[in-house]
């Protein structure tokens, strides 16, 4: 018999067992030369899903940096942690050894999900969900016992490439080209040219794009969860965050799920939006903030570039 999984942040699960995914990865990925020692003590992993609204805040116009939907609210890695604390506790009282994680684990979580029937990766390289379509969160939690579910019916992306078509940089031209996807852009600490910028004009961190022209998105029903609901912090006043200090930043945005790279990704952000929405009377403070942070090489070659763009 299945222990009971249930929690008030777990909307979905299905499972498959990590002999399964080894030997399905093995397969798929032999090039890789994966340590699978982290799993040898675990029977089973449970794919969770959680999942959140898609309508956004409207756009304020210039000045303003919108975040992307999965970072409104609390950090989902917290509501996770506090999820996987409470199934551990619950699962540990019936003998059974368990072990959460969200991003951060030592399996593709996708693939993983993928393989164990909670949807199918689609095209954008999301896992499409039949219910909440791409937005949810995938966690797992690894467990020493058998448990069984049945997957859903697979479905496909069939001959639809509006994802393809929509993605401004070319991304899903040719399957996945990380570097040159948005979401990647706006949290890499790395120097960045024009083309990587010039796609950055309303949106200061992750990208929803092929979300929202994906026609699996368009009659979805999401459980709602209060802690993932706008507020305040979903857009941002961009002259106002390059005037915070990188701690002030750090301490107002812990909490969520686009603070965790850091103050100064986020003000090479700000200024990149501010190139592209054309506002000229924040170039004495950007060159400031310039001068303040020359000394870190990535973002001083980016910010120079944002510069002299705005000056020629």
């Amino acid at each position: 018999m299945n222990p009971q999984i249930k929690h008030q942040y777990i909307d979905d699960v299905k499972a498959i067992s990590v002999k399964t995914y080894i030997k399905k990865r093995l397969e798929a990925f032999a090039e890789l030369r994966e340590d699978f020692s982290a799993l040898s003590d675990y029977e089973t992993m449970l794919m969770f899903s959680l999942s959140y609204p898609k309508e956004e805040v409207p756009f304020k116009g210039k000045g303003y940096g919108n975040v992307s939907r999965y970072s409104y609210g609390l950090d989902y890695h917290q509501v996770y942690q506090q999820a996987f604390k409470d199934l551990e506790a619950t699962l540990d009282s019936q003998g059974i050894k368990a072990k959460g994680y969200a991003d951060i684990s030592p399996i593709d979580e996708r693939f993983a999900a993928h393989l164990a029937g909670l949807g199918y990766l689609g095209k954008n390289q999301f896992l499409i969900h039949p219910t909440f379509g791409t937005y949810h969160f995938i966690g797992v939690m690894l467990i020493d016992t058998v448990y069984e579910t049945e997957p859903y019916a697979y479905d496909t992306c069939g001959d639809c490439t509006k994802c393809i078509d929509a993605c401004p940089p070319g991304a899903l031209d040719h399957g996945f080209d990380k570097r040159k996807c948005t979401s990647y852009v706006t949290q890499a600490k790395e120097a960045l040219d024009m083309c990587d910028l010039r796609p950055l004009k309303t949106k200061l961190f992750g990208c929803d794009i092929c979300q929202k022209v994906c026609p699996k998105n368009q009659a979805i029903t999401p459980v709602f969860h209060d802690v993932f609901t706008a507020d305040d912090h979903a857009q941002l006043n961009l002259t106002d965050l390059l005037t915070m200090s990188n701690k002030a930043i750090q301490k107002a945005y812990k909490n969520y799920a686009f603070g965790f790279r850091g103050g100064l990704v986020l003000k090479r952000n700000a200024m990149a939006l501010l190139m592209n929405q054309g506002v000229m009377d924040a170039l004495p403070l950007m060159k400031q903030v310039y001068n303040n942070y020359k000394h870190v090489d990535w973002f001083e070659q980016t910010a120079k570039l944002i510069l002299n763009a705005m000056e020629e």
